[in-house]
């Protein structure tokens, strides 16, 4: 990672309302931290429902901070695997356990891939601030879940310089405003 990958960081706070094991949901963290890194970007995970939580936990979440919620059920039906609420802070992203479950067993893929993987996008779209989804890559809106090639599971280069540029920005305001304080 170059120097300016390596200055792009997101902390991220992850509450299980659902209840995945600890070794899926680790490793579906893993792996949306993984495709975050593979678009230049550094993810500090922090795992709100171990026990004891964190003392970040605790605390208001900060500017720039993003959410991920893990929960049993979509409103919209059980094809709806994650969603993000894109606008004003960008700060929570939504992934649905149970729907991902489901779609684990029929397709035969480990629930910890399919969970990081909807993670990640979630997370995309609120780092690149839209909910548009893109021809290809893993901000595609439909997906072949046998698919195994890298390029299927990461952002495209397009999005992934969104997401960095959006980073820095957002860096370089945060920055401002506590020289300002």
């Amino acid at each position: 990672m170059s120097m300016l990958a390596a200055a792009l960081v997101v902390t991220i706070r992850v509450y299980d309302l659902y209840g995945l094991s600890p070794q899926v949901r680790q490793e579906a963290l893993a792996m949306a931290s993984e495709a975050l890194d593979h678009a230049g970007v550094q993810a500090i995970i922090v795992d709100c429902s171990l026990r004891p939580a964190a003392i970040a936990c605790t605390t208001s979440v900060a500017e720039g901070e993003l959410v991920l919620r893990i929960l049993r059920h979509p409103r919209e039906g059980a094809h709806v695997l994650g969603e993000a609420v894109v606008g004003g802070a960008n700060t929570i992203a939504t992934i649905y356990a149970a729907a991902i479950a489901d779609r684990s067993r029929r397709n035969g893929v480990p629930l910890a891939m399919i969970a990081g993987r909807v993670a990640a996008h979630e997370i995309g779209h609120l780092l690149i601030g839209t909910n548009v989804h893109a021809t290809h890559g893993l901000m595609r809106p439909s997906w072949d879940l046998q698919r195994l090639d890298r390029g299927d599971w990461d952002f495209t280069s397009e999005d992934a310089a969104t997401i960095r540029s959006r980073l820095s920005q957002r860096s370089e305001v945060l920055l401002a405003a506590r020289a300002g304080s």
